[in-house]
């Protein structure tokens, strides 16, 4: 009895440890981390010393023992070391594994092993959210309204079909577009003119004055009955303003004309007063592109210019709006976003949407939130969610780029390749001058997180290894030749024991002479196959490589060709090779062979003066600047130099382009439990299908240059 109360107090003590540990937090998870493990190098980078957060250990191989003594055999002295080498290989071949050819992770790369376990920021699926942003009552309305296309999605700005202010032509002071209708009817004809300024023009009470005489002259010019001012008609309260602002692009778009209304040319500083130069700097305004691009379709914009004589009201010129890009640096993107409003080119959404923040980028503003940016562009698209004031930059633009149709922005993002580490996030130009319709995404964007990152479901990712290199299995051309060298090597140290077992026993037993015959057969078969041993491996592992075990090996620095081939595959035998076009450092060049001509070759990326002082740069680079890394891909044979401020300890493999996988080289924080895009490479399709699916990863497409992670003293263990 008391054996059995033991054994169940036991089990329970092992379910609740099964328990725990399947509830470990994120930074318990076993992954390679840069402060955390030994990183490969060659002697001159230690000896440099640059600054790391990282341990560094000198390179070395891990070639098999017995492809190292056949290959100290077949060197010079051959002669002197073929015996030698023949016995110690006829020793180790007594244990079969090092000639068998199994693979490690099932033929695949190694898995990154990650788990992202926190709640979303904001979930694609709001049923993801935590328990306490959404009320049950609001869940089912948002899952009524989502199966009703016709009704407005809880979270978003609601569209407004009028103003909730306006002046009359008759006076200054605003009415309430609600109340006034409220007495003379819903049917009552209310059309406005909208009064176009920029606040850098306009900021005295006397400026109010003249804009308001504006936009009196402007409606009865237009015979409407009222005018939009936003200086009178955003609201009394703090609130009230702050919601009507997000809806002046629905202002714009029911007005009955626009006009703009410009600065005294006396007082501008620059350019000798010219009116091209007023309208250039009322364009240069972030929130005007929008009241440009959605004011209703006229013949000409009115031009108001305030002179020295304010009481002569009139239009000093009238404007096409096809002639206003002419106005400014980005003419060409303003022509295209005018030509999809005006209907003449109709540009697709992920187009409308990386033109126009392409647009706002070029423009200034007075920065109230962080987000403004993305409201000024949420008055371009149909779905507007709801403004946080707590929302940065990102996220804000995160959040509207999930609320539309944009085909995919974010997931094709992520995948650009920025010009320089520094730049930020929403910055599109990419290195090998890729579009972002160029891309085509294998993943999905499935939330956003803290810390300007976002939750991406659907990757294939593998671990970069670091600490060493691992033994790499070849394989060639299984031919029958190769498959009978393999069960002789096998079978010839059992032969040759047996042989000496059965001379042995036959020379104590004399009656027994059939145990020496037996004996002397089987040493005589062993013989042949031990003196030719060193051959027979040459013949065994020497040859065309049909398939390899998919490694990636990371090593800080650079080493050419010969010297890591032979550290990474026992041999040079010029089986690696430089990627042509995998990173930013690629370089590749035009050979003609005996079979074909036009032959694209990788090119050492050192013969590039400009690459190669980068190299020597970042031997004394600081903790936060640029350094250089190599990235071998066993599976492909590749070798990639790439440059990053941390060593990346992930592949995630995001999308494609150009027959081209784009794929993220990330480190990770344990802090946040995020990874952090360090630079991006181009890896051939086939990689893909060798890399894991792993579940959901929190990515951040800022590198972590600003980030000092203290040095770790433990090492993990992959």
């Amino acid at each position: 009895m008391a054996l059995a109360v033991q054994v169940a107090q036991k089990a329970a003590v092992l379910k609740a440890q099964r328990h725990s540990w399947n509830q470990l937090p994120p930074t318990s998870l076993r992954i390679l981390l840069p402060q955390d493990i030994p990183i490969l190098l060659r002697r001159d980078v230690l000896n440099h010393r640059s600054e790391a957060t990282w341990t560094r250990t000198q390179i070395s191989g891990n070639t098999s023992l017995i492809f190292v003594i056949t290959l100290w055999a077949m060197r010079d002295y051959r002669v002197i070391k073929w015996l030698p080498a023949c016995i110690a290989l006829t020793v180790i071949s007594l244990d079969p594994r090092p000639i068998t050819t199994e693979t490690r992770y099932f033929g695949s790369f190694e898995p990154l092993a990650y788990k992202d376990w926190q709640y979303p920021y904001d979930a694609r699926n709001k049923f993801e959210n935590r328990p306490s942003q959404l009320t049950d009552d609001k869940l089912l309305q948002i899952n009524t309204n989502k199966s009703s296309p016709g009704q407005p999605i809880i979270g978003n700005i609601e569209r407004i079909s009028e103003p909730t202010y306006l002046c009359l032509e008759s006076g200054m002071k605003p009415i309430n577009v609600i109340e006034w209708r409220a007495t003379h009817g819903k049917e009552a004809k209310l059309e406005y003119v909208f009064v176009s300024y920029s606040s850098s023009q306009f900021s005295s009470d006397e400026d109010r004055v003249y804009l308001h005489r504006v936009g009196q002259h402007a409606a009865r010019a237009a015979h409407v009955n009222a005018y939009w001012l936003g200086c009178s008609c955003l609201g009394s309260t703090k609130a009230e303003v702050e919601q009507n602002v997000w809806r002046i692009c629905d202002v714009v778009r029911a007005a009955f004309s626009l006009v703009i209304v410009l600065a005294d040319r006396a007082n501008l500083a620059t350019a000798k007063g010219e009116q091209h130069d007023l309208l250039r700097q009322w364009g240069s305004r972030v929130w005007t592109l929008p009241e440009l691009l959605l004011s209703p379709e006229q013949d000409d914009i009115m031009i108001y210019t305030k002179d020295a004589n304010p009481e002569m009201l009139k239009p000093d010129q009238q404007i096409n709006r096809r002639n206003f890009p002419r106005l400014w640096n980005d003419h060409s993107l303003m022509g295209q976003l005018i030509d999809h409003y005006e209907g003449s080119v109709i540009l697709s959404p992920l187009e409308l949407m990386t033109t126009a923040l392409l647009c706002l980028q070029n423009r200034v503003t007075t920065q109230y939130l962080d987000g403004d940016l993305s409201y000024a562009l949420m008055g371009l698209v149909r779905q507007r969610p709801n403004v946080h004031p707590s929302d940065s930059a990102f996220q804000a633009f995160a959040r509207l780029s999930l609320a539309n149709d944009s085909n995919l922005l974010l997931e094709r993002l992520i995948c650009l390749l920025p010009k320089s580490p520094y730049d930020p996030w929403n910055s599109l130009h990419d290195h090998w001058g890729a579009s972002l319709w160029d891309i085509y995404p294998k993943t999905q964007v499935c939330g956003i997180g803290e810390n300007d990152s976002v939750i991406l479901d659907g990757v294939r990712a593998a671990s970069i290894r670091w600490k060493s290199f691992a033994r790499v299995i070849l394989r060639g051309n299984d031919t029958i030749v190769r498959k009978l060298i393999r069960i002789a090597i096998s079978l010839n140290g059992i032969l040759l024991l047996f042989g000496i077992f059965q001379l042995v026993i036959g020379s104590k037993l004399s009656s027994v002479g059939f145990l020496r015959v037996v004996g002397g057969v089987s040493i005589g078969l062993s013989l042949p196959i031990t003196l030719s041993l060193p051959a027979l491996i040459v013949k065994l592992y020497i040859g065309k490589v049909w398939e390899a075990q998919p490694w990636f090996f990371g090593v800080e620095g650079y080493m050419n060709l010969p010297d890591l081939e032979r550290h990474v595959l026992g041999v040079d035998l010029g089986r690696l090779s430089w990627s042509t076009t995998g990173s930013s450092l690629s370089r590749h060049k035009m050979e003609d062979s005996d079979k074909y001509t036009d032959f694209c070759m990788g090119q050492d990326p050192t013969e590039d003066p400009n690459i190669n002082a980068r190299i020597k740069e970042a031997l004394k680079s600081r903790s936060n600047q640029e350094k250089i890394f190599m990235l071998v891909d066993t599976y492909t044979l590749t070798v990639t130099l790439f440059s990053a401020i941390k060593p990346p300890v992930a592949v995630v493999m995001c999308g494609e382009e150009g027959g081209m996988q784009r794929a993220l080289l990330c480190s990770w924080e344990p802090t946040n439990n995020t990874l952090y895009r360090e630079t991006v490479l181009r890896m051939e399709t086939r990689a893909y299908w060798k890399a894991s699916p792993v579940g959901r990863i929190r990515l951040n497409l800022q590198t972590r240059r600003n980030m000092d992670v203290p040095k770790h003293q433990s090492h993990l263990v992959s």
